[in-house]
């Protein structure tokens, strides 16, 4: 589908992903964000350098408490550790809504589990460069709002029950 211009340039590159059991509690989740964002702010701006954080069992039925609780400890470590300028915070759930946002385009942040993906300030830089020389489109989330939208939610969810069933299509 090609939603996020983000995820081809990071796969070839520095990629780490976390599975965090159950809701996180007990400091395992924040040991990992402050090792992660840590890395992150570390590594060199020439390379590409990204993490995914899941939580396997917690959160699963849970957006706004996800957002309250694991997202905004994120976002709060990273600008402890980077001053909020360097990582930037993005989180994906499997029952993700934003406001005034319709049906379809709330699956541009849907994920089978809570996922918070960690991202450095200049490789979104990069692959929004990247995006607008090849696309030429001012925004990328109206793009995929666009694109899902002609889809439509019955097309979505049929895909959506495929990936959760782990049947992805290819």
């Amino acid at each position: 589908m090609n939603l996020c211009p983000f995820a081809r340039a990071s796969m070839a590159k520095t990629f780490a992903i976390e599975v965090v059991r159950g809701d996180g509690g007990g400091g395992g989740y924040g040991d990992v964000l402050a090792r992660e964002t840590r890395r992150l702010a570390a590594c060199a701006r020439d390379e590409s350098a990204t993490t995914l954080i899941v939580f396997e069992n917690g959160w699963n039925d849970d957006w706004e408490g996800f957002m309250r609780g694991p997202v905004r400890e994120a976002e709060d470590a990273c600008e402890a550790t980077t001053g909020g300028e360097t990582v930037t915070v993005v989180p994906f759930h499997p029952l993700a809504a934003f406001d005034g946002e319709s049906e379809a385009s709330n699956y541009t942040s849907r994920s089978p589990f809570p996922t918070v993906h960690l991202l450095r300030a200049c490789d979104i830089e990069r692959a929004e460069d990247t995006w607008y020389r090849l696309e030429e489109r001012e925004d990328i989330r109206e793009r995929n709002a666009e694109y899902l939208e002609a889809l439509g939610v019955r097309e979505l969810r049929r895909l959506w029950a495929r990936i959760v069933a782990n049947d992805a299509p290819t």
